[in-house]
C-alpha cells in the first residue's frame, strides 16, 4: 500500500470543492466501527471518524482555482437535473481495499454513474476540465499513511468480508469544501441538491437546492469530521490533484 496523504496540491489549509454523498446511518457507523476495531493494530491506517464517512462522486477544483459564479452555475445545473431523479438505496459491503485506503464496496452502480454523468456534464458546460480518474464508487473507512506490504492487511480484511452488508438511502448530493486536519478529512457543506422522494403528498412542491453557506467561498462553513478544531486558512495556489 502507498501513502494516501502524499498527493500534490494539498498544501496546508488548502480546500477543494467536491460533490459528496453523506450518510446519517447508525447501521453504517456501526459496521465501520466494527471493522475499524478489528484493524486497530495496523498503525499505518488512519480511521475515518464516524461523522466523516462519505462517498465521493466528483471533485470540481481547489477553491482558489474556481470563482463563485462558476460554482453557483454548476450547483444550479446539478440541482435542476437531480430534482427529477428518484432517491435510491445502496448496499454497503463487503470490505475491500485499494493502494491507499480500506473501503466498503457499494452496489448497485447504475444510479451513481448517472449522478456522476450529471456532475461531469455540468462541470464541462462551465468550462472545467474532465475528471482525470476512473470512477469507482466506495466508502472509505481508513487511509494508509505510509508505504507498507499488503499481505498482513489482506489477511485481516479477509476475516471481515463475511460481515452482513447494510443498506443506506441516498436522498441528496452535497457540494462541500474539503480540507485536511492532520490525517483526517473535514468539510463544510456549501449546498445540497435533493433527489425526488416518493413519499411527498400529491401536489406537494419538490425540494429546491439548499444553499448552506452564506459566507464567501473561503469563509467559515458547517464543518464535518473531527470536531473542536477551527478550519485553517486557505493556502496559496499550488498544483492540482484529484482526491
Amino acid at each position: 500500500m502507498t501513502d494516501h496523504w502524499d498527493r500534490p496540491g494539498w498544501t496546508p489549509g488548502r480546500r477543494s470543492f467536491h460533490w459528496f454523498l453523506t450518510f446519517d446511518s447508525p447501521a453504517l457507523r456501526d459496521l465501520a466501527a466494527t471493522c475499524q476495531e478489528q484493524l486497530r493494530t495496523a498503525d499505518y491506517l488512519d480511521p475515518v471518524p464516524a461523522d466523516g464517512l462519505h462517498l465521493t462522486l466528483r471533485r470540481l477544483a481547489f477553491t482558489d482555482e474556481i470563482d463563485t459564479a462558476t460554482v453557483a452555475a454548476i450547483n444550479r445545473q446539478v440541482s435542476d437535473q437531480c430534482r427529477h431523479l428518484p432517491a435510491f438505496p445502496l448496499r454497503v459491503g463487503p470490505l475491500a481495499g485499494s493502494r491507499g485506503a480500506i473501503r466498503f464496496t457499494v452496489t448497485p452502480w447504475e444510479q451513481l454513474i448517472e449522478l456522476r454523468g450529471i456532475l461531469d456534464q455540468a462541470a464541462a458546460a462551465c468550462g472545467l476540465p474532465d475528471a482525470p480518474r476512473r470512477f469507482r464508487p466506495h466508502i472509505g473507512i481508513a487511509y494508509c499513511n505510509r508505504d507498507v506490504p499488503t499481505t498482513p492487511i489482506i489477511r485481516q480484511i479477509a476475516a471481515l468480508r463475511d460481515l452482513p452488508p447494510i443498506e443506506i438511502q441516498v436522498e441528496d448530493l452535497h457540494l462541500v469544501q474539503l480540507y485536511r486536519h492532520g490525517r483526517t478529512y473535514r468539510w463544510g457543506t456549501e449546498a445540497i441538491a435533493p433527489l425526488s422522494t416518493p413519499d411527498l403528498p400529491t401536489g406537494a412542491p419538490r425540494s429546491e437546492s439548499r444553499q448552506i453557506n452564506a459566507q464567501p467561498l473561503h469563509g467559515p462553513t458547517h464543518d464535518r469530521g473531527r470536531a473542536g478544531t477551527p478550519p485553517p486558512r486557505p493556502a496559496p495556489p499550488g498544483a492540482a490533484a484529484v482526491v
